[in-house]
């Protein structure tokens, strides 16, 4: 490997350390909010949620939820699908950490 290569090698490991440490995090310290959106959602299909000024849509799919973002201040929006199955109890269960996915994927620079 080159020195550039390893570089850049070094960069998106830190990048994923610290992006998967804010799942975590987020995980742990809004655990009683996502449970409390995960039966919200199922019951109504829909929620929208607001992380920094960005709005996030969350819709229940047959077989998964997908999300949507508002745009940033940097112009992007962001979306995202997750197969979850069919089954109520497998959604209430995936929701948590699809929501600390999607507000990580919003905060993480």
């Amino acid at each position: 490997m080159s020195a550039t290569e390893d570089q850049e090698s070094f960069i998106d490991e830190v990048w994923e350390k610290k992006y998967f440490s804010l799942i975590l995090d987020l995980s742990e310290r809004n655990a009683s909010r996502y449970e409390s959106q995960a039966k919200s959602l199922l019951e109504n299909k829909i929620i929208e949620v607001s992380i920094n000024g960005i709005e996030i849509s969350y819709k229940v799919t047959p077989l998964g939820c997908r999300f949507y973002t508002s745009q940033n201040a940097d112009g992007i929006r962001m979306g995202s699908w997750h197969r979850m199955g069919w089954s109520k109890s497998s959604k209430l269960k995936a929701l948590p950490n699809f929501f600390a996915k999607s507000e990580a994927d919003v905060l993480i620079d």
